[in-house]
């Protein structure tokens, strides 16, 4: 009997470590940023989503010791959509100055929560 306790504790445990594992965003695919001019970079990622959502305009943050936030949501084109994930790739260029070394990109999805992130040194060739 003593052995039934320490089971239903081992199993909450792992429920829950694998809701918290669950809950962690994802990396994006391929992320690149590449100057494109004085005032411009272009991020360019690729991520599995939904064939019935599309990406929005990119959002600046701000620029913290040369680290540029940028976030890009997401939005439903459908109200009912299959399951069926999709590689989409995103390509945008925003305005950054040359005090910009490196972008913090943010992707969220259609219900505001992160859906992936990814870091990645602006190429300046």
């Amino acid at each position: 009997m003593k052995f039934a306790p320490f089971a239903l504790a081992a199993t909450l445990a792992l429920a829950s470590a694998g809701f918290a594992h669950g809950q962690q965003a994802m990396t994006l695919d391929d992320l690149d940023a590449d100057r494109a001019g004085a005032d411009q970079i272009k991020i360019e990622f690729e991520y599995g989503g939904s064939a019935c959502e599309t990406v929005g305009a990119a959002q600046i943050g701000e620029n913290i010791d040369g680290v540029l936030a940028v976030t890009f949501p997401t939005t439903s084109t459908a109200e009912v959509c299959t399951q069926q994930i999709k590689e989409i790739e995103v390509e945008q260029l925003v305005a950054a100055d040359a005090s910009v070394t490196a972008v913090s990109v943010t992707l969220l999805a259609p219900d505001g929560s992160v859906l992936a992130t990814g870091t990645d040194r602006v190429d300046e060739d």
